[in-house]
């Protein structure tokens, strides 16, 4: 579940990110862009975006690309990061409030409170 958190978080962390850069987009260049997960993908690493698609359309059908990872790419990424980060946030939550003893929680026993007896 930790596991689950942590990804939730990077993706919140991620949305957060991509707002930055458009804003500064849009104060430096007079216009916002919405950034989309291909155009994030196109700016980070292009040479890799373009041998995804170059292998997909070799060794699985043409139409995998076309119809699936093209509309993929074509989604914004702020709402795409924050729905993934909170589902995973919420699938990674701790059930009744309490925290779980684990390896760093640690498993010691409850205080007893009101004196000696």
């Amino acid at each position: 579940m930790v596991v689950f958190r942590g990804l939730g978080w990077l993706f919140l962390a991620l949305a957060v990110a991509v707002i930055v850069h458009d804003l500064l987009t849009w104060w430096s260049e007079g216009a916002y862009p919405f950034s989309t997960l291909g155009s994030l993908w196109a700016h980070l690493d292009p040479a890799s975006l373009g041998n995804t698609q170059t292998s997909a359309r070799r060794h699985l059908s043409g139409v995998l690309w076309t119809w699936m990872m093209r509309p993929l790419l074509t989604v914004p990424a702020v709402p795409a990061f924050l729905v993934l980060g909170a589902a995973l946030v919420w699938i990674g939550r701790r059930e009744g409030g309490r925290s779980e003893p684990g390896f760093l929680a640690g498993s010691r026993p409850r205080r007893r409170r009101g004196g000696l007896s």
